[in-house]
């Protein structure tokens, strides 16, 4: 079984579960897996809409994530096996049964929950190299973050506790404080027209060193 969609509009008027042929044994260089659970992400609801960035040809089948349990494995493939779980690089994730080129998939430990592990493709990788790829930092560093209740905005946060990197987490509702807070967010502001002298005010002198924008347009107009 597959999700499918033949025509562009809301998911639950255009989605329908279809039967589909099976995927086949692997080649040498292929893998096949059970899916065990993908999430809804906004960027497959804007996929059924017609407004993500590509639209596929149609019947397409949505799916950006997903983790599976691999059930065969192709006679070139040594880094993983039957039994193991992985996550899958490629998409079209919503669907009971995926063959894969061996390089998309990726081995995934047993001891984390399902439902987290089948997000593991996106946010988290985004949070990583936001943190490593761009600025070079170090502990005691302060950075700055809108956006702070996002997805990638709170896997940011447990990251950079990690690595010892302060964070001002910019929200805009007072309501969002306790919450990011509670995920150890250094200190927690309120978006507002003075919000960049109490960004100041938090790092108390010391230089914020860089700044992640999530929204864009003149939310960065410090």
């Amino acid at each position: 079984k597959q999700v499918q969609f033949s025509r562009f509009g809301m998911p639950h008027e255009v989605a329908d579960c279809a039967e589909v042929p099976d995927v086949g044994p692997p080649a040498a260089d292929e893998v096949v897996f059970e899916v065990l659970a993908f999430p809804i992400n906004p960027a497959d609801l804007s996929l059924f809409t017609g407004r993500y960035a590509a639209k596929p040809p149609l019947p397409a089948t949505p799916g950006a994530e997903c983790i599976g349990r691999v059930t065969a494995v192709g006679a070139n493939v040594r880094h993983v096996k039957p039994g193991d779980r992985v996550i899958n690089l490629l998409r079209e994730n919503w669907t009971q049964r995926r063959k894969v080129p061996a390089a998309s998939a990726i081995k995934v430990r047993e001891d984390i929950p399902v439902l987290q592990a089948a997000m593991l493709r996106i946010n988290p990788p985004t949070a990583l190299l936001l943190l490593d790829d761009v600025v070079k930092l170090k502990p005691g560093d302060w950075i700055v973050q809108n956006g702070a209740n996002s997805a990638v905005g709170k896997t940011l946060i447990g990251l950079a506790r990690e690595r010892g990197i302060r964070v001002i987490n910019v929200v805009r509702r007072e309501a969002l404080r306790g919450l990011i807070a509670g995920l150890g967010g250094d200190a927690v502001v309120v978006d507002g027209p003075d919000l960049a002298q109490r960004i100041r005010a938090v790092a108390g002198g010391a230089p914020v060193v860089y700044a992640i924008d999530c929204i864009g347009g003149p939310a960065t107009t410090l």
